[in-house]
């Protein structure tokens, strides 16, 4: 071990005797050290430091590759960490305890960001940004924040030496989290699952040392691969860490049995005017061969078609007038889905929502009322409240997501049926993260005391729960501007239907069409990159393939723009937990719970005439 080990080591026993009879208090300062610390290396190892740093190094693309997606998978569990431990705290203390742990993840900020710059970036590329580095780690010396064997590591060297450090680095947290372990499990008080998720973050943090380790000793000290290694041992011995720490195209497991990422082949329909949606529809799931693909996977399940479990997973719960359908699934479509279903042979098809935020504010929201009143009932299929059922499971990846929805989980096939929609923080809203809510709900992952991200729940379902395929539609009505995703008083008629069997594929051609030059612009489509692989380069398009020419996306103009901008922090921190930003609902049907304050009447309209969401004609 090294030094920076063993002085962690020491410091521990210190603190060991110091809160002797006082666990909680020792469980508070190591929470409020581990998410310093996190924070520190989710800003160190940030994907375009370490991707520009690698470009420097004289190895071969594909060992480039592969340092760059370990890495990568390293940062990504960072920041997860970063995110849980903050959530915990929160759910710890007061308000008192909370301006703590912001004041601590700032400074695990700034320094991971200072010491980032002295470690990858020379002089003559940034001599600004490293004279502010070398002040800012100076006066955390001075400040007793920066110990002098940390010190010793903040220079630009060779990566191997940054390695080197990082393996010390890891088994420190990794030692930090195996204490707060011991120490939580002598308090009764906490929520149930905070010994069984420090012991997850422990073990990530023994795989990142691992990780290191090896790439460590795979390099010399000019950057280039010693004369040992080449890049199929280093894919050995990675993926004998972990799978995922590897780029999609070397794994040789878990790559088949998840379409994410795969890319292939993605059907665009165009109709010429309304009459044509069902037609078109029809011949979109002749043209994708949707039912040869269910009968494929009847035969790899060993099932009848009559006995495969079909589910369905459209989007009508965010409907709030039946006025405005540009939000939710055409139940036309639907049904005709059904229909084509039954033809090809099945009989338990299942069409499964889940309940969303506005319950909390308005009568009426299960997922029965709210698809009666948009009409979206049928003899084909059988409705699921996704709410109503969930069921323990425990994900092999992510934080803080602990159940899913039993008709999603036991499905033998599953369609996510997505509408497209624009969105002020992802931009667009899709079939990727129309998988929401199957777990637990969306909310839990929103707010300040949330314990994971947004996109890290939903890519956990992606991950052990995901589509076989992807229908979006986006035919007769669609919600553009700049809170798309909540309704759209004026809609778009984009006469447009996707499909194909990879989601992350029908998303980004869509994306590409609704003038998203970049789809890893949105955090859902990006967080599905890292975790499935880019299919970017393998895509087919068949059929349409031109932009949709009248689509107003988020950034549509200056105003816009910056309300999206600013639509996340508000929301999270502002909105009285959704309370302000809330749909002129149709109260005949779903009536408020309670009566609004004048501060929410004022709010509520303020938003809704700030945001352009009007009462539908």
């Amino acid at each position: 071990m090294g030094t920076v080990y063993k002085n962690f080591e020491q410091e521990l026993a210190t603190w060991a005797r110091k809160y002797a009879n006082s666990p909680a208090d020792e469980l508070i300062a190591l929470c409020l050290l581990a998410l310093e610390r996190e924070e520190l290396v989710a800003i160190g190892y940030r994907e375009n430091l370490i991707r520009r740093r690698l470009t420097t190094m004289r190895v071969s693309d594909d060992v480039r590759e592969l340092i760059e997606h370990a890495l990568l998978w390293v940062w990504k569990d960072e920041e997860m960490h970063t995110i849980y431990i903050r959530g915990a705290i929160f759910k710890l203390g007061n308000w008192f305890l909370r301006a703590r742990a912001y004041g601590r993840q700032w400074g695990g900020a700034i320094a991971g960001w200072s010491s980032s710059i002295r470690q990858h970036v020379p002089w003559s590329t940034a001599p600004l940004s490293r004279a502010a580095a070398i002040s800012l780690t100076s006066i955390g010396s001075l400040l007793g924040k920066v110990p002098e064997e940390v010190r010793a590591h903040l220079s630009y060297g060779p990566f191997r030496d940054f390695c080197l450090f990082n393996v010390d680095a890891e088994k420190t947290a990794w030692l930090c989290w195996s204490r707060m372990a011991e120490v939580a499990a002598n308090i009764p008080a906490l929520p149930p699952n905070t010994v069984s998720e420090f012991r997850r973050v422990e073990a990530d943090e023994d795989r990142h040392a691992r990780v290191f380790q090896i790439l460590s000793s795979a390099l010399d000290e000019n950057d280039s691969l010693v004369p040992t290694e080449s890049a199929e041992s280093l894919v050995q011995k990675i993926g004998e860490v972990g799978e995922f720490f590897l780029p999609r195209r070397m794994r040789s497991q878990s790559i088949g049995r998840n379409p994410l990422g795969s890319g292939g082949q993605v059907w665009s329909v165009e109709g010429k005017n309304a009459a044509e949606k069902l037609s078109q529809f029809r011949k979109l799931l002749d043209d994708c061969q949707l039912a040869s693909r269910i009968r494929s996977r009847s035969d790899q399940s060993g099932k009848s078609l009559q006995d495969l479990k079909i589910a369905i997973k459209p989007t009508f719960m965010l409907g709030y007038d039946r006025r405005d359908t540009s939000i939710i699934t055409d139940p036309e479509l639907l049904e005709a889905l059904a229909g084509y279903l039954r033809e090809a042979g099945c009989n338990d098809i299942a069409v499964i929502e889940a309940r969303n935020i506005y319950d909390q504010f308005f009568h009426g929201r299960t997922v029965r009322e709210v698809a009666s009143y948009f009409g979206i009932l049928s003899s084909r299929y059988r409705l699921v409240d996704g709410s109503e059922e969930q069921v323990p499971h425990s994900y092999f990846r992510g934080m803080a997501q602990y159940s899913v929805a039993r008709t999603w989980k036991e499905a033998d096939f599953r369609i996510s049926f997505g509408k497209i929609r624009s969105h002020p923080v992802e931009l667009v809203y899709l079939t990727v993260g129309n998988v929401e809510w199957m777990g637990a709900r969306c909310d839990e992952f929103i707010f300040a005391e949330r314990q994971a991200q947004r996109e890290t729940a939903i890519m956990m379902l992606l991950d052990e729960f995901p589509p076989h395929f992807a229908l979006l539609d986006g035919y007769a009505s669609a919600a553009d501007g700049l809170v798309g995703v909540m309704g759209c008083p004026r809609p778009q008629h984009p006469l447009r239907f996707y499909a194909g069997p990879d989601a992350l594929a029908v998303d980004m051609v869509a994306a590409r069409h609704l003038h998203m030059r970049n789809p890893r612009e949105s955090s859902i489509l990006r967080a599905a990159c890292h975790w499935f692989g880019d299919p970017g380069g393998h895509i087919e398009v068949i059929g349409c393939d031109e932009p949709l020419k009248a689509w107003k996306d988020p950034y549509h103009n200056d105003l816009s723009a910056m309300l999206s901008f600013l639509a996340f922090p508000v929301y999270v921190f502002g909105s009285g937990r959704g309370s302000m930003f809330l749909p002129p609902m149709d109260e005949t049907a779903f009536p408020p719970i309670r009566r609004a304050s004048a501060t929410e009447w004022i709010g509520r309209r303020t938003m809704r005439l700030l945001l352009g969401l009007g009462r539908p004609k």
